[in-house]
């Protein structure tokens, strides 16, 4: 434990003190677009912005450096799969929309490719597909009802589909397997270098970033800063978990916290005992949410939830390090992998994803008080965020593009509950999602009236 690490994997060596910093707000800055939060939701919105209205002035503002939020520390997975199910979407939605919004995510990691390699963002991207491993009979049975709910809407096996336990063993050499969901539509990225890479791009097409500029208030036409203001006609508030730690944003966004551990190196031999050659994305069928890849540089990087939420939507960087769920993921990935068993983790971190209370992402705008809000990915965030910040920017430039009719465009959940009925609903939610996997695992039948439950409780 010696080597263990409080930074992210991704930021390993980068210097971010006072030197390396851009400047702060310091009295009364104007521009046509203001953006806040400097993570992918805001960088790929003023990138869009340049886009389709290279005129426009654009100030973006971050309230410590850029990436330092989900964007600089999540799993590194660029997913085109939403936190709702195509079922969920289309009750709310109807079936064409559904299909819309669906299409365009799987194109939008596509899109990350292309941006990437026009403007020279050296991320690490790969595009090997992600898997999610049955480990027994439970996890069967859910994955293949998931796959037919994916067929019912009418997807087909090119996009998800069942794959047999030789055929996942030719993929990914695990503990135990009994067949388990593959799909193309997923690749990798190294979260650091594309949120950095994407804001020294927006930056050489004009867009202005401050650092060191929290925000007290964002309100119709005016961002207030600790030592300033940013005024301009469009305010997006692109802080996604972090909306949370503004007055009015409470009960809007829940920070859930995730959990993650990565591994020393791997030596040639150990990558020739797991296979993995084409480095997909994985994770375990159990209900508490895993993740993992093959990092460029042959690490295991896994994560995954079951971090308590803290009363009244807190966000603390002493969160980012839990001992018993950082130890929990070590003996997971030991478990999957027993490969590993001798390996050190080297790194233990964390941070906070917002979940709005139906899981559902929103890019709204409201034309009248110039007030635009994106985010909503409950951990999905990497290509969603994309996805988001090219509609927001199609709306307030109005082109009238179909994505300014997208189910994400002018989405209102309902509020959280106030607390303590929000600490406990919350918690509540993680003890039982514990349990299930646990009584799963026990039992070998899914807890189907316990999830039932749960997911009742999400309303």
């Amino acid at each position: 434990m010696s080597l263990d690490r409080a930074i992210p994997l991704w930021q390993e060596g980068v210097q971010l003190n006072a030197t390396t910093r851009r400047n702060a707000v310091d009295g009364i800055v104007e521009s046509d677009v203001v953006i806040v939060g400097g993570g992918y939701t805001g960088l790929w919105t003023a990138f869009y912005l340049k886009q389709l209205a290279p005129q426009l002035s654009i100030s973006l503002v971050e309230s410590q450096f850029v990436g330092f939020g989900g964007s600089g520390r999540n799993g590194g997975w660029c997913s085109a799969f939403l936190p709702m199910s195509p079922n969920e979407m289309s009750a709310e939605h109807g079936a064409q929309a559904m299909r819309f919004l669906q299409d365009q995510m799987f194109a939008t990691v596509d899109e990350i490719a292309r941006v990437a390699q026009t403007h020279n963002i050296a991320c690490d991207f790969h595009k090997g597909g992600t898997i999610t491993s049955a480990s027994n009979p439970a996890h069967v049975e859910r994955l293949h009802h998931y796959i037919d709910d994916w067929h019912a809407a009418g997807f087909s096996n090119i996009d998800m589909t069942w794959e047999s336990a030789e055929q996942i063993s030719q993929r990914i050499h695990v503990s135990s397997t009994l067949g388990g969901m593959y799909s193309p539509h997923c690749a990798v990225v190294n979260p650091w270098k594309l949120v950095t890479g994407l804001a020294r791009t927006v930056e050489s097409l004009g867009v202005v970033i401050f650092e060191d500029s929290r925000a007290l208030a964002i309100e119709p036409r005016r961002v207030v800063l600790e030592r300033g203001e940013v005024r301009a006609k469009w305010v997006v508030n692109a802080l996604e978990s972090f909306t949370s730690q503004l007055p009015a944003g409470k009960r809007k966004i829940v920070p859930l916290y995730s959990l993650m551990v990565a591994t020393e190196p791997l030596s040639e031999a150990v990558w020739r005992s797991l296979g993995w050659t084409h480095r997909e994305t994985f994770a375990d069928g159990r209900n508490m949410v895993t993740y993992a890849q093959r990092t460029s540089d042959g690490r295991i990087a896994f994560g995954g939830r079951g971090a308590p939420y803290h009363f009244g939507s807190s966000i603390s960087d002493s969160y980012d390090r839990n001992t018993t769920i950082h130890g929990r993921l070590e003996q997971t990935v030991q478990e999957i992998f027993p490969q590993v068993a001798d390996a050190r983790f080297t790194h233990h971190w964390g941070g906070p994803v917002g979940a709005p209370r139906d899981w559902h992402a929103f890019a709204n705008v409201d034309a009248t008080t110039g007030l635009c809000a994106g985010g909503g990915y409950v951990g999905d965030g990497v290509a969603l965020s994309s996805l988001v910040g090219r509609t927001l920017a199609h709306q307030i430039v109005d082109t009238g593009d179909a994505l300014t009719r997208s189910a994400l465009v002018n989405h209102q959940s309902k509020k959280w509950e106030v607390e303590p009925l929000r600490w406990l609903g919350v918690n509540s939610l993680l003890a039982l999602t514990e349990y299930a996997d646990k009584s799963e695992r026990r039992t070998h039948r899914p807890m189907k009236r316990l999830l039932a439950l749960r997911d009742g409780l999400l309303g």
